[in-house]
């Protein structure tokens, strides 16, 4: 894996400052805050919860990054949100990233599909377990299957769901490089995730289908800081 730090900080340096705006978090995690950006809402711009130790919280999006730019072109219909550009913001460097949207331009997560009981856990699973094949043939190496990583693109009625994040290694180390420099080592660390977390999953999203307002939403912000995983309760 070639990750260039020199070229990415370029691109921050030049890039015009995005204002951010707290009303518009989307999601957010241990490491990472998601925001919506007001001045192309087709765009998401993911920024480091800890500006002044941008690098450290972004270690995953530089991996996400080579995914997009050097995974994802060679493969037609790869189930992620691709990364496009990095940025200078008020809330510290941000990536630049696909929004996926529904045919009426609204973002919805697995999790708020199955609350309103547009899909089964059983359907869910087998969607999930779809991406994960998909992900093998591509060889991109998922790490992070929380039931909010997944939204609906398109018609809802074709099912099509896309890993909006997680779906990398969350370290830039030896051991990531070697995964990702290889489809074979890349499928056995997607599914051995699956495998670990496919319990977790399961268990939320029964109880997020039936209607159990504790898992009806994602973890709040201050929940996410102390490392919570959004998968279970």
């Amino acid at each position: 894996m070639y990750i260039s730090f020199r070229e990415i900080s370029k691109q921050i340096s030049n890039s015009k400052e995005v204002i951010l705006r707290d009303a518009n978090i989307l999601s957010y995690g241990s490491n990472r805050i998601c925001y919506l950006d007001e001045t192309n809402p087709s765009k998401l711009i993911k920024i480091a919860r800890h500006p002044e130790n941008w690098k450290k919280d972004h270690r995953q999006s530089f991996s996400e990054w080579y995914v997009s730019k050097s995974i994802a072109p060679v493969n037609t219909d790869c189930r992620i949100s691709l990364c496009q550009s990095w940025v200078r913001t008020n809330k510290g460097p941000g990536l630049v990233v696909d929004r996926i949207v529904d045919d009426h331009g609204q973002s919805i997560t697995l999790r708020k599909l199955l609350f309103k009981r547009e899909l089964t856990v059983k359907r869910a699973l087998s969607l999930i377990e779809n991406i994960i094949y998909n992900f093998s043939i591509a060889g991109i190496p998922a790490s992070d299957f929380n039931i909010d990583n997944f939204v609906i693109e398109g018609e809802h009625a074709n099912n099509k769901l896309v890993m909006i994040d997680g779906f990398s290694p969350k370290k830039i180390n030896l051991k990531t490089n070697i995964i990702l420099q290889s489809k074979v080592l890349s499928s056995c660390y997607t599914k051995r995730k699956w495998r670990q977390t496919k319990p977790r999953f399961t268990y939320c999203a029964q109880k997020v289908y039936a209607g159990d307002y504790c898992f009806a939403a994602a973890v709040p912000l201050s929940d996410a800081s102390s490392g919570t995983s959004g998968i279970k309760k």
